[in-house]
């Protein structure tokens, strides 16, 4: 992994869930009895009948360092993991929802055995590849620490847009506790997933660690493909070393001395990520204090104000951007209905928008007003320096963002 902690690697455990497994969900005044058999090939689920379980799909698996990924429909299609003992593992998928499952030894029956098995999904495709000690200590209500040209004039070809969203409110002490991290990450990955088509992965609260929010970026470096675009979102502390002129985000598991950076992410971890991806376009969003010191280059951007051709060049350059919700500064931890003032702002125009494409400046636009006159926060957005990798096209495009059945890709 470009730009990882020395740290240990991470924990494979794939072949940990090696196997028969066995959850049973109930619901709609309905239970459901589901097996996962799990070898070197990935996952076979099978669905009790009455006359036997049935198969019911399969396709790759892999689980690294708490996080698992499967090739299968969004929200299941990866999340996170925990072995309470070598017979129980604990998993949530991308919208949080949690089933444990259990070794089995349940005999399928010859109804699987006979029944027609689909071809395995097939996987995607894949690319070969701060802290200042003169900051005060935020209260209760703030997240943070005192490619190729194209000759083609047309639209590219789309790809698949995926999206790590992370939410932390549960610090341990002496860092404060926030209050709306968490529900602003699960509003946000919904919304990514209902209305604009996204594969989620989530990591809240204990799973959002160092090493888990790295690995999980490692293993998008690992999958995404030229055309995907990748939006990472992160809600929780933040923190800015004047010192060492870096900005830095706190993972669940930072060090409350400010001064032990050892545990953080810095924007010097994420720039160095962002430039291995291979996805076309990359944007992170991210609502924590000080975030607007993940980089200190200007924007150029302009509103698209719905012209077509103009979003078709922003789809073919490749983009890596930052849209940050405050700049060298605190931020808000509250705001309405449960969000902080930039989610609340956020979520309202990203659920108002039709069904056209529209850029990421454009959303920026129509948020920063709002954010502004609520808060007093100065939000931003601007390119990531320095993390597009050489190519001959001089040209940068912008993240476009496609509602489900939109007239315009």
């Amino acid at each position: 992994m470009i730009g990882a902690p020395p740290a240990a690697r991470a924990a494979d455990d794939t072949a940990r869930f090696f196997g028969q497994w066995k959850i049973i969900v109930s619901g709609n005044g309905q239970t459901v009895v589901i097996i996962s058999v799990h070898d070197s090939d990935g996952f076979k689920n099978y669905v009790q009948t009455p006359s036997g379980f049935l198969f019911a799909g399969s396709g790759a698996f892999s689980a690294s360092n708490g996080i698992w990924f499967a090739a299968a429909p969004p929200p299941n299609n990866g999340g996170t993991y925990h072995f309470v003992n070598v017979d129980t593992v604990v998993c949530n998928n991308a919208l949080g929802q949690t089933v444990t499952w259990r070794r089995d030894k349940t005999p399928l029956g010859p109804a699987s055995a006979s029944h027609a098995q689909p071809e395995p999904a097939e996987p995607q495709p894949s690319r070969p590849s701060s802290h200042d000690t003169s900051v005060p200590s935020p209260d209760r209500h703030k997240r943070g620490l005192s490619a190729e040209s194209e000759t083609d004039q047309g639209p590219i070809q789309p790809g698949n847009n995926f999206a790590l969203v992370i939410g932390i409110d549960d610090y341990p002490a002496p860092l404060p506790k926030l209050k709306t991290a968490v529900n602003d990450a699960k509003s946000f990955a919904g919304l990514l997933t209902s209305k604009y088509g996204f594969q989620v992965t989530t990591l809240l609260n204990q799973d959002a660690t160092r090493d888990k929010i790295l690995g999980a970026i490692t293993h998008f470096r690992k999958s995404l493909a030229e055309n995907d675009s990748f939006l990472i979102y992160y809600a929780g502390h933040g923190s800015f070393d004047r010192a060492t002129d870096k900005g830095y985000w706190l993972p669940v598991d930072a060090d409350s001395d400010p001064l032990i950076t050892s545990r953080d992410i810095s924007a010097d971890d994420l720039i160095t990520e962002v430039r291995g991806l291979a996805a076309r376009h990359v944007i992170i969003i991210s609502d924590s204090c000080f975030s607007g010191d993940l980089t200190r280059d200007a924007g150029d951007f302009s509103p698209s104000d719905g012209n077509q051709a103009y979003i078709h060049r922003m789809q073919r350059a490749p983009s890596r951007t930052l849209m940050a919700s405050g700049s060298d500064e605190p931020v808000s931890d509250s705001g309405s209905q449960g969000h902080s003032v930039f989610a609340a702002l956020l979520l309202q125009a990203m659920q108002s928008r039709g069904g056209q494409t529209f850029t990421a400046d454009d959303l920026f636009v129509s948020i920063r007003k709002g954010v502004l006159a609520r808060s007093g926060q100065s939000p931003q957005y601007s390119p990531l320096r320095g993390s597009i990798r050489p190519s001959a096209s001089l040209d940068t495009g912008d993240f476009v963002f496609s509602p489900k059945g939109s007239a315009s890709k």
